[in-house]
């Protein structure tokens, strides 16, 4: 009798609901789809409304260049740092710029390389005669000349320029959360004049925004300039990592906020967003990068850095940028393999040539 007394007093039993993973599913690629479209959207607004491009002019040695269409396929942006901080002319004044690199991505491949350009490079400035050092040319000219000078020595077509000072630089990393890097050596250098102090000990460091801008600038050691870029080079490796980590998604408002107080660019920001998804698929072991080879060259009593055609070639080849070779240079890579060919088969080679000659 007790049982079923208890038996009665006992709530109903809830069947459990099975989930159903086909909505649930339905209802993830609604919201993928609502966020996607908002984000573009955004991006649309940004570009068209509160921050328009300016006009892109594709800078190249000649129209062979700019219209060839193997070259076309990555997008050549190129990084100008000013150096306001070291300088001596006035605010008003145009700057050198302490830094020049060449981006380089493939969009549709995800391959990124990096080509920095030492400041001392013994160029000639568009409408000049004499030689001068590849770090005047925006002092002179402004971005489209700094642009056709990188574009008339590297013979590629350069897209897109990037402009920024050291004080977008700092707030940029102070951002992120500063970068974690490993400095080879002590660097220690003092200027009372200017009011600076560069104190870098050894070792791992975690470097904030004034500590960074320091490093990658310092350049009083027995390399120069060359050390310089060679530190610039491996901070951009260590700050992309960085940057691209999940505790900095939320900071992306930010970030841009940043970006377009400090940088003048010709970038849209849907091309932006290539180049930073480009970096973040893009592994540190398949990231290239070099410097541009070349020697010092103090004959003339000024000390530049001398790069000629050959050395230029081999520094595109290294980091895999196609560029268009000369006739001789050409006709010689054409020629080489033959070498190995049995008489047969060189034979063979010539009546093809011969033929489509005809």
């Amino acid at each position: 009798m007790e049982e079923m007394q208890n038996e009665e007093q006992r709530p109903p039993r809830h069947k459990k609901r099975k989930l159903r993973w086909g909505r649930l599913l339905l209802l993830l690629i609604i919201v993928g789809v609502f966020i996607a479209g908002m984000f573009w959207g955004s991006v649309w607004v940004y570009d068209t409304f509160i921050n328009p491009p300016q006009k892109n002019v594709v800078a190249a040695a000649d129209d062979t260049i700019r219209k060839d269409e193997k070259l076309n396929e990555r997008i050549n942006v190129l990084l100008l740092g000013i150096d306001d901080g070291d300088s001596e002319a006035a605010e008003s004044e145009p700057k050198r710029t302490d830094a020049i690199i060449l981006l380089s991505f493939d969009p549709e491949k995800n391959l990124v390389s990096l080509l920095s350009i030492p400041r001392d490079t013994k160029v000639i400035l568009p409408g000049h005669k004499d030689p001068d050092k590849i770090n005047a040319a925006y002092a002179y000219g402004g971005a489209v000349m700094a642009k056709q000078t990188v574009a008339n020595l590297l013979r590629v077509p350069i897209h897109y320029y990037c402009l920024a000072d050291w004080r977008g630089f700092i707030e940029v990393v102070n951002l992120i959360g500063g970068v974690d890097i490993y400095v080879d050596k002590d660097m220690y250098y003092e200027d009372p004049y200017a009011n600076l102090v560069i104190d870098i000990k050894h070792g791992y460091q975690h470097m904030d925004g004034t500590t960074a801008g320091k490093y990658v600038r310092f350049r009083s050691d027995e390399l120069g300039d060359i050390g310089r870029v060679q530190r610039q080079q491996k901070f951009l490796k260590a700050a992309a990592e960085q940057m691209f980590s999940v505790q900095n998604v939320t900071k992306i408002s930010s970030l841009l906020a940043t970006l377009d107080k400090y940088i003048h660019t010709d970038l849209n920001t849907l091309t932006m967003l290539k180049a930073a998804n480009s970096f973040k698929l893009f592994g540190d072991e398949k990231m290239r990068s070099c410097m541009l080879y070349g020697k010092f060259d103090d004959s003339t009593g000024v000390s530049y850095w001398d790069a000629d055609q050959k050395s230029v070639n081999k520094s595109l080849d290294e980091l895999g940028i196609p560029y268009i070779k000369d006739k001789e240079e050409a006709r010689v890579e054409e020629e080489a393999p033959q070498e190995h060919l049995q008489p047969k088969d060189r034979e063979q080679i010539y009546r093809e040539k011969n033929s489509k000659k005809k």
